[in-house]
């Protein structure tokens, strides 16, 4: 198993990620992460119709996914992990496993938000969600496009707060 991107973006799979993040990639398998998604059928519907035919997909809750990935539970692929919110991003790291680098994608603006980087905007309590994962040691990068230049997403966030 080969982790070869991990992504908070709250649209979770779209055109983007369908189209230029899996094919850059050479993703074999999706793994959402999200306790909501996880638990409502039609929102599992959406993902999967949104899904490219070519790769496979893995809808799980924050613990089972962490469960799994211990388990190195998909040998051979290459595993490209999506997530809606950096919480979620926060409770995998609480529930005991590390991603080394995490991308930032979109999070749209909300009452309370500041833009960060293009279409990123995040609360307060969000940043403080990034600084928690900054300081174990995670690296937080910015792409929208895998086309687009690789910025280091933590400044961006001091500047911006």
């Amino acid at each position: 198993m080969e982790i070869v991107n991990v992504r908070i973006d709250e649209r979770m799979i779209h055109g983007q990620v369908a189209a230029f993040w899996t094919n850059s990639l050479n993703a074999t398998r999706i793994l959402v992460i999200d306790d909501q998604a996880a638990s409502d059928d039609i929102q599992k519907m959406a993902l999967r119709m949104a899904c490219p035919s070519t790769v496979k997909l893995s809808i799980l809750s924050a613990e089972k996914a962490v469960q799994r990935l211990q388990q190195q539970a998909y040998p051979n692929e290459r595993l490209f992990v999506v997530m809606r919110g950096v919480a979620t991003a926060k409770k995998v790291l609480d529930l005991g496993y590390t991603f080394p680098v995490i991308n930032v994608g979109n999070i749209s603006n909300k009452l309370g938000s500041v833009r960060v980087v293009g279409t990123t905007s995040v609360t307060p309590e969000e940043a403080q969600q990034f600084r928690e994962l900054a300081g174990k040691g995670i690296r937080i990068t910015a792409q929208m496009v895998p086309s687009d230049e690789l910025k280091e997403f933590m400044p961006l966030l001091e500047r911006a707060f």
